[in-house]
């Protein structure tokens, strides 16, 4: 009976991870300061999709994120604003750049011999509405991207801010939703601190009914845990 109850705790668990990796992008950075090329954020496994969040300010004006990549893959990417009223006409731009990429000129220092490819959503309009059911966040979707990477090396995302206007933004990269039971675990804390970047705690104490239903999922799948355990 102790062997079922495990098992079906852990089901539950695999369960819950499955259903959050069919909505979310992973959270790599919540914050943090990564504003040159020599101290980026690293990322692991570009074909995970993964999302830091960054708010600039004028003392650091632009993201960094760096990876290493074989040469022929396919780089995924989009960058979004929260659904603040401030950030309506708010349009950061992009670059991809590493080794083998075109010259590129850009408004601040980028790696030696490294060249790249710009994108500027200056021109975007009408953008589209992604609701986060679990967070029950929402952000504006600026650009949604593809780069094929012709060389093996090193390779940076860097968005930077229009103007003088420095605020939040958020960058994804990768397709391929992976979550394993210790992000399920980090979930509350995840929720809390992506809705405070939202800024949408101060406005409703609120979640999404997925990400109630997925506390209460969480917490029926621990107290089976502990209770088996407890029984073993």
């Amino acid at each position: 009976m102790r062997t079922v109850e495990r098992a079906l705790a852990t089901g539950l668990l695999l369960t819950i991870c499955a259903v959050v990796a069919t909505y979310a992008h992973k959270p790599v950075a919540i914050g943090g300061t990564y504003a040159s090329f020599d101290q980026p954020l690293w990322m692991e496994d570009t074909a995970v999709s993964q999302v830091a969040y960054a708010e600039l300010n004028d003392s650091h004006r632009v993201l960094w994120l760096a990876f290493d990549a074989e040469a022929g893959t396919r780089l995924d990417l989009s960058l979004g604003v929260p659904v603040i009223e401030r950030l309506v006409g708010y349009r950061p731009s992009l670059a991809v750049l590493g080794p083998g990429m075109p010259p590129i000129d850009l408004p601040f220092e980028v790696p030696p011999g490294a060249g790249g490819v710009p994108f500027e959503t200056s021109a975007v309009g009408e953008v589209d509405l992604f609701h986060e059911p679990f967070t029950g966040t929402d952000s504006w979707i600026l650009l949604e991207a593809s780069v094929d990477l012709p060389q093996s090396g090193t390779y940076y995302v860097v968005v930077w801010p229009p103007g003088e206007l420095a605020d939040k933004l958020w960058v994804a990269i990768g397709t391929r939703e992976q979550f394993g039971v210790s992000d399920l675990l980090s979930f509350p804390s995840i929720v809390r601190d992506v809705r405070a970047f939202h800024e949408v705690a101060a406005r409703s104490g609120r979640i999404g009914t997925a990400g109630k239903l997925l506390f209460l999922g969480l917490a029926a799948a621990m107290i089976a845990l502990l209770v088996s355990r407890s029984r073993g």
